[in-house]
């Protein structure tokens, strides 16, 4: 079974979560673009020790910013999307105009990807569109989209390799997966897959 916890975190009131898996405690923290005393609590409550992955949807600083400061707390991996491996030390791909660190991602991913978090398997969907590299996390019943879906709508594509082209693609590709979802956005409310198929305002564009 899943557990989240939401914290807003940044200037940009960016959802950052702590995603565990209620068996074994083991621990992901997703899209830390700020400090927030209430995730750090967090962290302590589960145990420093379980934090075993940072997981960004995609490069933009207020997903990303204070990465490097949970990994020194945690000791995670840090993990991004193979085609984001740029945006973690290029301000002006990741959009970035107040101090920040610039760093190394420790992996890579690829869709498809499979990250093991005690019982749980996290999966990896490419979702380009929003960046060139982003991606989507699939967790039990939960997807966290970051900027690729919102509530009733989808992340702009006219900032640094945005595509709308893609990014329609991408979106076909998270509507059609079986089933339904809670949706996890970078901004903003919680919504369902099946609510975003229906009244999602991509849906009114094409």
């Amino acid at each position: 079974m899943v557990a989240v916890k939401i914290f807003k975190v940044g200037p940009l009131e960016t959802n950052c979560y702590l995603v565990t898996d209620a068996s074994t405690k083991k621990s992901a923290i997703i899209d830390p673009g700020g400090i927030s005393a209430k995730l750090d609590e967090a962290i302590n409550a589960v145990g420093v020790e379980n934090i075993e992955y940072i997981l960004m949807t995609h490069g933009h600083f207020d997903h990303i910013r204070k990465a490097p400061r949970y990994k020194k707390l945690t000791g995670a991996t840090l993990a991004i999307g193979k085609n984001e491996a740029e945006f973690t030390k290029d301000r002006h791909l990741n959009l970035c105009r107040i101090p920040m660190e610039a760093f190394e991602a420790d992996v890579l991913l690829n869709d498809g990807d499979l990250i093991k978090l005690g019982d749980l398997s996290v999966q990896v969907i490419e979702t380009p569109g929003h960046t060139r590299g982003g991606v989507c996390f699939v967790a039990g019943d939960c997807i966290f989209t970051g900027d690729t879906i919102m509530k009733g709508t989808f992340g702009r594509c006219d900032l640094e390799t945005g595509d709308f082209e893609q990014m329609g693609k991408s979106l076909e590709k998270i509507f059609a997966l079986p089933g339904d979802y809670k949706i996890y956005p970078g901004h903003g409310e919680t919504s369902t897959l099946a609510a975003e198929r229906a009244n999602n305002s991509y849906n009114k564009r094409v």
